[in-house]
C-alpha cells in the first residue's frame, strides 16, 4: 500500500498547531502525494503555496497536473479544489510531512552536525567511517550531495526543505539504510525545516558570527539560538570543548549525554602529536578516563581538518564503531572543494569553501604553517544580499594574510559584482594590493597565469559548485575545482 493522507487528518494536524484558519472539502479529496513545487505534483497531491513571490498560476498549474487540495496563507479564486487556509505556511509543510512520511527519522540511527564551519567535512569523515563499519553505503545529506539509497544527487540547500527531508528519511529506510548523517543548519531550525524532528546523536562543532542579515538572522543572538537548537532536539551529542561560548552550549545540553572533544585533556577524546605527512597528517588520539590511546592519519590537508576528524572519531567511539573501520573511513576521505590542493606551472593552488571569519582564520593559520614563506595569491568574493559581516571578514583576514587579491563574483545575486568587490575593499590594508574582475572564470585563468614560481593561490568559497546565484537563478559556472584541472592540465 502507498503512502496516503486523509483530510481529516490534515485538518486535525493544522487544528492542533493552533494555524487553521478556514477549510473546505470537496469531494473525497484523497492525498497520495505532496508537494510545494508545480513542476513535481502526482494525481490526488496536497500542494502547499509558500514562497515570497508565490503567483497563483502555480497553484493551476498544479491542479492541471493532479494536484485536488491546497494550502495557503492566502485563498485563491479557483473553483472544485478542496483547501486549507493558515496562517503559518512552512509549519504547515513541516507538521504535514512528519505525518505524510510516517515520522521515517524514528527507524534511523541519525547524526546531525552543526557549527558555523566544518560541518560537511565531518559529515564526510563520519559517513565514511559508518560505510565502513557495516559495510555498505550510509545515508547522507549535506551541502555537497544527498544520498539516501533511492537517490544520490547533487545538493542546492545543506538542510532540506521539510517535504524533501522527510522523503529523504522515508527513502532511507526503505533502502534498509541504518546510518543517516546530516548537516543541519542555523536556517533549518529558523524555517522549521527540521521541524519535530528529534535525532539519536547531535554534534556541536563552533560558533562565530556569519549569517546576520535581513534574509537570514538579525543578529548574532538568534543565529547563535537556532544553532543550539539541534542540542535540546538530540540525545547523545558530542561537544568541541574549544569552541567559543562553551558555557552558554553546556547549558543547552543538560539533562543530555554529553562527550567532549578538543585539543588538550580537558575534553574526553583529545589531540596530540600532529605530524605533516607527505600527504595529510598523522595524529594521537587519547581518552585519560578509558585509558584509550591510538594514532589516526588523514590525507586531506589543511591542519583544521584534524579538529574535524577528532570530532567524527569522538561520535564513532560513542556509537562503538571499532577503531579499524575508524583508520579506514578517515584515509578515504576527500571532500570536494574543501581543502584541495593542486600542484603544477610550479605552483600551489588550493580550492577551499572558506566563506567566514572562522573558516578564513583557520585555512590561513594552516597555509602559513604548511607553506612558510611563500606568496599567498588569494581570489573570492562575497554573496549578494546576505551574511554582510562576511565582506569585512574577507577584507580583514584574507587581505592581512594575503600579497595580492583578485576580487570576482561569488553568487552576487540582486547586487552589481563590483559594488560587492569595493565594499570588500574598503577593509583591506592600503599596502595589500587587489584588482576586480567581475567573471570569476576569467579572474582564475588571470590568477594562475600571472602566478609566480612557488606561490600558493587560494580559491575562496565556491569549491565543487558548479553555479552562480544570479537574480535568483542558478546560472551554470564551470566550478573552480574544473576551470584549475582544465589549466593545470590535471585529470
Amino acid at each position: 500500500m502507498g503512502l496516503e493522507i486523509k483530510f481529516s487528518k490534515v485538518f486535525e494536524i493544522l487544528k492542533e498547531e493552533g494555524i487553521l484558519l478556514e477549510s473546505k472539502q470537496v469531494g473525497a479529496s484523497r492525498i497520495n502525494y505532496i508537494s510545494a513545487d508545480s513542476r513535481d505534483v502526482k494525481e490526488n497531491t496536497l500542494f502547499f503555496c509558500k514562497g515570497k513571490n508565490y503567483k497563483q498560476e502555480y497553484l493551476i498549474k498544479a491542479i492541471g497536473e493532479g494536484a485536488n487540495i491546497y494550502i495557503s496563507e492566502v485563498k485563491y479564486e479557483v473553483s472544485n479544489v478542496s483547501y486549507f487556509i493558515v496562517t503559518d505556511i512552512r509549519r504547515a509543510m513541516a507538521s504535514i510531512a512528519l505525518e505524510f512520511y510516517n515520522r521515517s527519522f524514528n527507524k534511523l540511527e541519525t547524526i546531525g552536525i552543526t557549527g558555523t564551519k566544518g560541518k560537511t567535512t565531518v559529515t564526510y569523515f563520519l559517513r565514511n567511517i559508518l560505510d565502513e563499519y557495516v559495510g555498505y553505503k550510509t545515508a547522507v545529506i549535506s551541502t555537497v550531495e544527498t544520498y539516501t539509497g533511492v537517490r544520490e544527487e547533487e545538493s542546492h540547500l545543506t538542510t532540506p526543505e521539510p517535504i524533501d527531508l522527510q522523503k529523504f528519511f522515508y527513502e532511507t529506510v526503505s533502502s534498509n539504510i541504518k546510518y543517516l548523517t546530516m548537516e543541519v543548519t542555523s536556517q533549518a531550525y529558523k524555517t522549521d525545516r527540521v521541524y519535530g524532528v528529534h535525532f539519536n546523536n547531535g554534534m556541536f562543532l563552533n560558533i562565530s558570527e556569519d549569517h546576520i542579515s535581513d534574509a537570514e538572522h538579525p543578529n548574532f543572538e538568534d543565529y547563535f539560538n537556532c544553532k543550539l537548537e539541534l542540542l535540546k532536539n538530540c540525545d547523545n551529542l558530542v561537544i568541541n570543548a574549544d569552541t567559543a561560548e562553551f558555557k552558554v552550549v553546556m547549558n543547552a545540553c543538560k539533562g543530555k549525554k554529553v562527550t567532549l572533544y578538543g585539543s588538550n585533556n580537558n575534553a574526553d577524546y583529545y589531540y596530540k602529536n600532529i605530524t605533516k605527512e607527505e600527504i595529510g597528517f598523522s595524529f594521537d588520539i587519547k581518552n585519560d578516563k578509558l585509558s584509550y590511546s591510538n594514532n589516526f592519519k588523514i590525507t586531506m590537508q589543511g591542519r583544521f581538518n584534524i579538529e574535524n576528524a577528532v570530532a567524527a572519531i569522538t561520535m564513532a567511539k560513542t556509537l562503538g564503531v571499532d577503531d579499524d573501520s575508524i583508520k579506514k573511513g578517515l584515509i578515504k576521505t576527500e571532500v570536494k572543494g574543501r581543502m584541495n590542493v593542486f600542484n603544477g606551472n610550479e605552483i600551489t593552488v588550493i580550492v577551499d569553501y572558506a566563506h567566514n571569519e572562522l573558516s578564513f582564520s583557520k585555512l590561513y593559520e594552516s597555509i602559513k604553517l604548511d607553506y612558510p614563506g611563500r606568496r599567498i595569491i588569494s581570489l573570492g568574493g562575497g554573496p549578494g544580499g546576505k551574511a554582510y559581516r562576511r565582506r569585512k571578514d574577507f577584507g580583514i583576514i584574507v587581505g592581512n594574510n594575503s600579497d595580492y587579491i583578485y576580487l570576482t563574483a561569488e553568487d552576487p545575486q540582486f547586487e552589481n559584482i563590483t559594488d560587492i568587490c569595493m565594499d570588500i575593499a574598503t577593509y583591506i590594508k592600503e599596502d595589500t594590493k587587489y584588482e576586480v574582475i567581475e567573471d570569476r572564470t576569467e579572474a582564475i585563468e588571470k590568477a594562475i597565469k600571472n602566478a609566480k614560481k612557488g606561490d600558493v593561490l587560494v580559491l575562496l568559497a565556491k569549491g565543487e559548485e558548479d553555479y552562480q546565484k544570479v537574480k535568483g537563478i542558478f546560472t551554470p559556472y564551470e566550478s573552480d575545482l574544473v576551470i584549475v584541472k582544465r589549466i593545470l592540465k590535471i585529470k
